[in-house]
């Protein structure tokens, strides 16, 4: 009797185990696409109709929705399909308001630790976007960015800062789809990262942390223009 009671103990936890690996995969599927805006803002998601399109079941599909809701990209409604959250221009203010002020303690305290190599990666890499055709030099705009910003990100050597800016980063991919889509704001974007690499490696963190503010200031009053005209 106790093998058996202990066999069927096993098999439930595997089982567990299972749905619970497969509800994260669910979560990260939902999350990418939310974010390339695969999944529209302001739309229903209906659970069964997706479970049904990407071949899994309802269950782990649901816990996946519950915990897209609680990372605040979806907007759950008694007896009704969640909503895809759509941002408000208030909000947005908010968001980089908060990125501002955490990512600039990021930065100064990473000013230490950014590995030299890292640097000199980034700055080969800002070159090598001016012999690219418009197309590609979007493309690798955007890659720098990201690039650029998770090297004081990963390494102010502060997780909870880090845990929190890498939450902030994930709403920042939502608005940089807009932005993108503006050849002039993408030029802009990318001379004020060119100007925070300049003060990479220097004596002192300040010329970067004011470049750094300037940068996070612009886009977001870009991202709140667009997010309004929306």
């Amino acid at each position: 009797m106790t093998k058996r009671l202990s066999t069927a103990k096993s098999g439930k936890s595997a089982g567990a185990k299972r749905s619970s690996r497969r509800a994260e995969q669910i979560f990260n599927r939902l999350v990418t696409e939310i974010v390339a805006g695969a999944i529209p803002a302001g739309l229903p998601m209906r659970e069964a109709k997706m479970a049904r399109q990407w071949g899994v079941s309802r269950t782990p599909m649901r816990e996946a929705v519950r915990r897209v809701a609680e990372f605040g990209l979806l907007t759950l409604r008694h007896n009704r399909a969640p909503l895809v959250r759509a941002f408000t221009a208030r909000e947005a203010e908010g968001l980089y308001k908060m990125r501002e002020v955490l990512e600039l303690l990021a930065f100064k305290e990473a000013w230490d630790h950014i590995p030299p190599r890292l640097i000199r990666d980034l700055r080969r890499r800002a070159r090598r976007i001016l012999n690219l055709k418009s197309d590609d030099r979007i493309d690798a705009c955007l890659l720098l960015d990201e690039n650029l910003h998770r090297a004081w990100i990963d390494h102010c050597q502060n997780p909870w800062l880090t845990q929190s800016l890498q939450r902030i980063w994930t709403y920042i991919c939502i608005f940089r789809r807009f932005m993108a889509r503006d050849p002039e704001l993408v030029r802009q974007s990318y001379e004020d990262h060119c100007r925070i690499l300049k003060t990479l490696g220097a004596a002192g963190p300040q010329a970067g942390l004011n470049a750094l503010r300037l940068h996070i200031r612009r886009s977001g009053a870009a991202v709140r223009a667009v997010v309004a005209a929306r």
